[in-house]
């Protein structure tokens, strides 16, 4: 793994054939500038994994979390599902498939941010040297319902109705065209 300001990213053009950028593009200043760089590095039919916080799980935490988690280094963009797939278009990707998943994690999110609020608990700097164990009881209890829950035959049309209906995360595969 590399650590940089991602722009330019320290490999080579038209280097590498998977890319993965997962709960990035929301925390970067320009993520068209970012998603261009990731472009750059990727070869002529490169995959690329992409995932972005989904709005709708974003605008439930606007009302809980604290100011400073839609603030930099955090979340400083929300992306509307088409305003996302845009972007990939924009940037030369062709969208191979669209999907959300992580009902659980939107939940626990707003139950974080309810428990930390209730228990006096603020949030300076970046969001994930706050969200560290220990967890509180409740966060506990909602995993060990959800295991409960997800362990049931019957669980698995639920969740992916759940999944579409208040997702974590919108995720893209995409495609670099095989000729620019």
């Amino acid at each position: 793994g590399f650590v940089s300001d991602s722009i330019p990213l320290p490999v080579a053009a038209a280097s590498m054939s998977r890319v993965i950028s997962m709960e990035v593009l929301e925390h970067v200043e320009d993520p068209a500038a970012f998603l261009r760089e990731l472009v750059r590095v990727g070869q002529p039919g490169a995959l690329y994994l992409l995932a972005v916080p989904d709005p709708v799980g974003e605008n439930i935490q606007k009302h809980i979390a604290p100011a400073p988690h839609f603030e930099p280094p955090n979340h400083i963009h929300i992306f509307e599902r088409e305003e996302f797939a845009r972007l990939v278009t924009g940037a030369g990707l062709e969208i191979v498939r669209r999907d959300a998943y992580g009902f659980f994690w939107t939940i626990w999110m707003c139950l974080f941010w309810a428990t930390n609020k209730s228990n006096g608990i603020g949030l300076e700097g970046a969001s994930h040297d706050l969200v560290q164990p220990p967890y509180p009881p409740l966060l506990n209890d909602w995993a060990k319902l959800w295991h409960q829950i997800i362990k049931m035959p019957e669980a698995a049309p639920m969740k992916q109705v759940l999944d579409q209906l208040l997702p974590k995360s919108q995720v893209i595969i995409a495609r670099k065209p095989e000729r620019s």
